[in-house]
């Protein structure tokens, strides 16, 4: 015995002996611990200590830890941390309670002004190795994560000797909160249930295991979007394998102790209560529990003490729901039997099994639902009432404590309509894959194709917005097809209503297939002439007429997509079809206001376009693609319009309400990552844009986000390469209104100008002026600022240009002034692009100016900017490249930098 103590496997020898005397009699256990230990004083003392522990009520535990927590913040106090105080640029405003691991706050990011999370560890911990470890990966774990259920995480930091995590307030209810007013109705704990298992589904994906999935952990929003809580006990896998068992012990595990137990004892699977290794199916098993609870109204493993409940966990099988009389449908109680079964081999094998079947019942009541409602209301009532009542035997559903198997499935709806399923499934595979063996030896370069806006036949001004808005639906319909390139809306919309040569437009755009098409309305009849040309010999791959009624416009671009997909010879993969499948309904007008929308954007009438969309989402919550849109909206709103920080926030939120109902829809990823990374989350965007391109791997714009994300990450060979990438799949993607600026700060000057069309926009003359400046060439450079400062004087490039022509001209004091006047307007509006941030500061340099530049240097970091390389190199920065506020500020940019890289390099 003594030789194992000084093991690797002594807490194993701890472990076993406790299990061995907690059914023991307190006289027995003081004679078999004698026997056990013999004179190792040492370990029967610590099986002592644990026996106590466990003997304590559970309630009286939890009343110890909030009496610590109490003691901690101090009688009568919120919080160590007095409101008004700044820690770093947060400004505390009140407490919102104390954990194991230390204080949360309410306060407010002066940076961006916006209300966050605040989490101070603990001043005792601070001298704590595993407690600064453990709150550390708390923050790696969450921040590796970026999913509309999972609470976002935005910075962790240690200011002054002050650890911390700045994540999203959530103003809600915990699910605890929730079930203190009783159980929960069938659907809504399904939708919640489904909620948290996408979370799990993204944190397995990244190979993370949060240990301690439990009602207290979980808020629910007041729009009833679910967040998963609290990191802090998170584990990292090694394995790129989610489910490969972690030995006990490994040191790259888990901060937590080899052995421990770790959790809220009541939610634990069985093998964390044993204290050995856990891999994602535990989390499956907590899951089980919530998903019980909320049902039942109560936890299946109860118990007085601590060692009650894991007694229980390990041994016992909680009551059926069948026995509680409770109104489950027999598929639920199912679902909730195989994520509790305690031998993990016939549990869930990942989240993202237990998450389609919940789908697949969620789908089938509101099947049911709106199947028997348009029958009668009588008819709803009743067999809704009898397939939710219908009870299984208990000899048909696997034992928990025997450990078999789930049995199959029994949903007599589902199983009526497979073979009608099956059929269609069928001719979808079959109309998709048949294609000639010719087509690969035709094509091994994917094919390129630009949609071009219907014309309106009619000249009816009210339906202009269908031209534009169509041809954008059916070009993100294409989008998925690694087979075909497709260029996007912001390339084709300058031929709205336009008769236009084929062939001339196919070379303007660089592509080898076009389509044309036109539309004409006749009372509520729609009808839509299409044809799809091959401008390398001028053939017509296919034309036709459809014919739909106007509040049927969805179907267009299905029947559309199909056509091209079948013209083209596509060879199309299984995953693709699931993509070119018919969207789901969509309430018409909602749908109409929606393309609408879309419409107003292309138009630059972003308040216009946000009112519109928001009209159509409240109409019709649930389309995502409405959503995603509003959310971009948004976004341009803000950094363009004045629209400022709080439209960044309602971006953020229409966003994650896109991906929360359409997890893959492309748009929507593409148009987050962008405000990630304006807004500083560069470390979140790029998850985002990588996970995305591998579905649509073809995707210009998912490239370009990428290189620009990168850029901002300073790692510039690597964004020039993703940026080439997209213009060498579109050479239009993002022409207008982003310069490839990688090539800028590798100081290739002549090579960026060579990227820059050849057009008389404000926005690339002043880039054309910028890099002539770097070149030494300076009335060039006056000649292209002033050019642009004339166009468009509200362009806050233009006016950095301006500054610098003026400072060249010898007025110094005007050139000063103009900078202050947009420094001004970019606080007033809440600014978030910390890349433009970074030409303000050269320019202050440029003109001397230190002070000013150092302070501008500081709030392009702090905004996200850490490009490194290029301060360390930029001429334009020579005159403050010796202040200790330069290095000082840099040398963070540095640190940010190699994290980034260490991560995702």
């Amino acid at each position: 015995m003594g030789a194992a103590l000084h093991s690797p496997d002594r807490w194993k020898v701890i472990e076993d002996l406790f299990h061995q005397c907690l059914p023991l009699s307190a006289e027995a256990r003081a004679a078999f611990l004698a026997e056990q230990c013999g004179s190792d004083t040492e370990l029967r003392e610590q099986i002592e200590a644990l026996l106590n522990s466990a003997a304590q009520p559970v309630t009286v535990v939890e009343d110890r830890i909030m009496k610590a927590a109490r003691d901690f913040v101090g009688a009568g106090r919120g919080g160590t941390v007095a409101p008004g105080k700044m820690i770093g640029h947060y400004q505390i405003l009140s407490s919102l309670g104390a954990g194991g691991m230390g204080e949360v706050y309410l306060a407010q990011d002066t940076r961006l002004k916006r209300k966050v999370a605040f989490k101070v560890l603990k001043p005792g911990l601070k001298h704590d190795e595993r407690g600064l470890r453990r709150f550390e990966q708390e923050a790696l774990a969450a921040s590796a994560l970026n999913h509309p259920n999972i609470l976002t995480i935005f910075e962790f930091g240690n200011e002054q000797g002050t650890q911390f995590i700045a994540a999203e307030y959530v103003e809600g209810e915990t699910l605890r909160e929730k079930l203190a007013k009783g159980k929960l109705e069938p659907a809504i704990a399904v939708d919640i249930a489904a909620q948290i298992a996408k979370a799990l589904v993204a944190a397995h994906s990244a190979r993370i295991v949060h240990r301690d999935i439990k009602p207290d952990n979980i808020i629910i929003r007041k729009d009833n979007l679910v967040k998963v809580l609290d990191f802090g006990i998170a584990k990292l896998s090694e394995s790129q394998s989610s489910y490969n068992v972690v030995p006990a012990g490994a040191a790259w595990a888990s901060v937590s102790q080899a052995g421990a137990v770790v959790g809220s004892a009541k939610y634990m699977s069985p093998e964390q209560a044993r204290g050995l290794s856990v891999d994602a199916r535990s989390d499956l098993f907590s899951l089980g529990i919530v998903l019980y609870q909320m049902l039942a109204g109560k936890v299946p493993f109860d118990g007085h003490t601590a060692s009650d409940v894991i007694a229980e966990i390990l041994k016992s099988t909680p009551p059926s729901m069948d026995s509680l009389n409770l109104n489950v449908p027999p598929r639920l109680i199912e679902i909730t039997d195989k994520a509790m079964c305690k031998d993990r081999v016939y549990r869930y094998q990942s989240a993202k099994e237990m998450l389609a079947d919940l789908q697949e019942l969620q789908e089938g009541i509101q099947f049911s639902d709106k199947l028997w409602r348009a029958a009668s209301p009588r008819a709803d009532a009743l067999i809704i009432s009898e397939s939710l009542t219908e009870r299984l035997t208990p000899a048909a559903r696997p034992n928990l404590a025997s450990e078999i198997p789930a049995r199959p499935r029994r949903w007599w709806l589902a199983l009526a309509a497979l073979p009608v399923i099956a059929l269609l499934m069928a001719l979808v595979y079959a109309g998709f894959h048949s294609r000639t063996a010719h087509t690969a030896d035709m094509f091994t370069q994917p094919r390129s194709l630009a949609i071009l806006p219907f014309r309106n036949l009619k000249q009816d001004h009210a339906l202009d917005y269908l031209g534009f808005s169509l041809a954008d639906a059916t070009i993100t319909k294409l989008g998925y097809i690694s087979t075909l390139v497709v260029r996007p809306s912001s390339s084709v919309d300058k031929y709205r209503n336009q008769s236009v040569d084929p062939q001339q437009v196919g070379r303007e755009l660089n592509v080898d297939t076009l389509l044309t098409g036109g539309y004409l309305k006749d009372g509520n009849d729609l009808r839509i002439t299409a044809q799809l040309v091959d401008v390398r010999s001028n053939r017509i791959l296919w034309r036709d007429s459809i014919d739909v009624e106007f509040d049927r416009l969805l179907t267009i671009q299905d029947r559309v997509t199909q056509e091209i997909v079948k013209g083209l010879e596509l060879n199309v993969t299984a995953a693709e079809a699931e993509h070119l499948k018919a969207d789901e309904r969509v309430d018409p007008v909602a749908y109409e206001d929606y393309l609408r929308g879309v419409d107003l954007y292309s138009s630059n009438d972003f308040a216009a376009a946000i009112a519109m969309l928001q009209k159509s989402a409240s109409i019709d919550p649930s389309y995502a693609p409405t959503w995603a849109q509003l959310g971009r909206a948004y976004t341009t709103n803000a950094s363009l319009k004045a629209g400022g920080r709080e439209q960044y926030e309602r971006a953020q939120a229409a966003y994650e309400k896109a991906m929360a109902l359409n997890p893959e829809l492309v748009e929507s990823r593409i148009y987050m990552a962008n405000m990630l990374t304006d807004t500083g989350r560069v470390e979140q965007a790029v998850p985002l844009l990588r996970t995305a391109l591998q579905s649509s791997p073809n995707n210009a714009a998912l490239h370009w986000e990428l290189g620009y994300a990168y850029r901002f990450a300073g790692m510039l060979q690597e964004s020039a390469a993703e940026c080439e990438k997209a213009r060498q799949n579109d050479p239009n993607v993002k022409i207008n209104s982003s310069a490839l600026n990688a090539y800028l700060y590798l100081g290739e000057y002549e090579k960026f100008l060579q990227t820059l069309p050849a057009k008389d926009s404000a926005y690339l003359l002043f880039y054309r002026g910028w890099a002539e400046y770097y070149l030494g060439r300076r009335e060039d450079a006056v000649e292209h600022f002033d050019r642009a400062y004339l166009l468009d004087s509200s362009l806050m490039p233009a006016r950095v240009g301006k500054a610098i022509s003026e400072s060249l001209a010898g007025q110094h004091d005007s050139a000063v002034k103009l900078l202050h006047l947009t420094e001004a307007e970019m606080e007033t509006r809440g600014l978030g692009d910390a890349e433009f941030t970074y030409k303000v500061t050269q320019a202050y340099s440029v003109l001397g100016e230190t002070a000013s530049a150092l302070h501008m240097l500081q709030r392009t970091i702090e905004g996200g900017f850490f490009c490194y390389p290029c301060f360390a190199s930029d001429p334009l920065l020579a005159s403050i490249r010796n202040e200790p506020e330069f290095q000082r500020w840099t040398s963070e940019a540095r640190q940010r930098r190699e994290q980034f890289k260490t991560r995702f390099f």
